[in-house]
């Protein structure tokens, strides 16, 4: 795929994403100029729990699966955000995120954030009050999932 059709499918999902709430469409091309598409075959982990954080990604064709110990515990359709934790870095990967179809991804590198931390400072804090948002939310998804499960026989 080449840029400019990751860029109008980017375009597309914008407005399902929190992570890009409060940011210009002229912000958004600052955004762009740091992703790239990866290919995953069905079956192949994007990454493991346990795994060091090292992207975001945005499904932008295909079915995903996240797992905790091996248990199924979410799907993911197209437009999903995940591996939010990249940008903070310093947790590892509390799920694994696994590909049910082939898909395409939009990967947005953890580089991008030192960088835009420099360049672009007003931008950085957007996206980190976004992906902060973004972070709480997942908490409670796995808080509620941990109290659904509680009861559960061994």
């Amino acid at each position: 795929m080449g840029k400019k059709q990751l860029e109008k499918l980017i375009f597309n999902i914008i407005p399902q994403l929190s992570f890009f709430g409060g940011i210009s469409h002229e912000e958004i091309y600052h955004i762009i100029e740091y992703i790239h598409e990866e290919k995953v075959k069905a079956g192949s982990y994007v990454y493991k729990e346990g795994d060091s954080p090292e992207n975001i990604y945005i499904l932008l064709e295909g079915k995903m699966e996240f797992f905790i110990s091996d248990e199924k515990i979410a799907d993911g359709e197209i437009g999903i955000l995940f591996g939010t934790s990249a940008t903070i870095g310093i947790q590892k990967q509390l799920v694994s995120a696994m590909a049910k179809t082939d898909i395409k991804l939009a990967v947005i590198s953890k580089t991008f954030f030192m960088e835009m931390r420099k360049k672009n400072p007003e931008l950085f804090l957007k996206i980190i009050l976004n992906v902060a948002r973004d972070l709480a939310r997942d908490l409670n998804f796995l808080k509620d999932y941990v109290k659904k499960n509680e009861n559960k026989e061994i």
